[in-house]
């Protein structure tokens, strides 16, 4: 059976983030402008109370990344999307890092590798929770895999490369986070709007030089 957007109702918390962090890099002039290519209500577009925020839909957010490159250029539409995804890891650690255990003393004092792993999975379950999407980690000898069965990024898209660029920027930021700066190469694998059954990011479990 196909699902369609309507079958799957996105959640308007990562939505928001997204708005928020597209909101955070461009500046309230583009935001407007951001607002009249979308389509979207200011009150999708404008940082709102969590208590207020309408809706956003798979649509919504896959033409967001189209609108940022109709704006911006496809270079410059990506970079701005990965950077709101950079912005909106950030959120997520200082609102839900308590509660996703990132704090505790026990897990700051877990090996490199271990804390990596452990915050990549309270990543997936709290991303999952705040969207419609299942996100799960899994890992081979060179590399964390984190993929995501329905994309909420690329919706119903087709590109000639991987599309998802406020994913890899949320990973990034998260990444760095919780390894005190450490920089990890990430990767899109596999994306559905390039006709992958799933979106995959690949992160690789050997740190950039700084």
């Amino acid at each position: 059976m196909t699902l369609s957007e309507t079958d799957i109702p996105c959640s308007s918390q990562i939505g928001q983030m997204m708005l928020e962090g597209v909101w955070e890099v461009t500046g309230q002039t583009s935001a407007a402008d951001l607002s009249t290519l979308l389509k979207l209500s200011p009150a999708k577009v404008a940082v709102i109370p969590p208590a207020e925020r309408s809706n956003i839909s798979f649509d919504d957010l896959s033409a967001i990344q189209l609108a940022l490159e109709s704006l911006y250029g496809r270079l410059g539409g990506q970079g701005i999307a990965l950077r709101a995804g950079r912005a909106a890891s950030g959120q997520i650690f200082r609102r839900y890092g308590v509660q996703m255990g990132l704090q505790a003393l026990d897990y700051r004092l877990l090996p490199g590798p271990n804390r990596v792993r452990v915050g990549l999975s309270a990543l997936a379950a709290k991303v999952s929770e705040l969207s419609c999407n299942r996100f799960i980690v899994t890992e081979n000898s060179d590399a964390w895999l984190w993929q995501g069965l329905f994309c909420l990024f690329c919706w119903q898209r087709q590109s000639e490369a991987p599309a998802c660029y406020f994913i890899i920027g949320l990973l990034q930021e998260f990444l760095s986070i919780i390894s005190g700066g450490k920089i990890f190469n990430v990767v899109e694998t596999e994306c559905r709007a390039v006709g992958g059954e799933a979106c995959i990011f690949r992160i690789d479990k050997q740190v950039l030089e700084q």
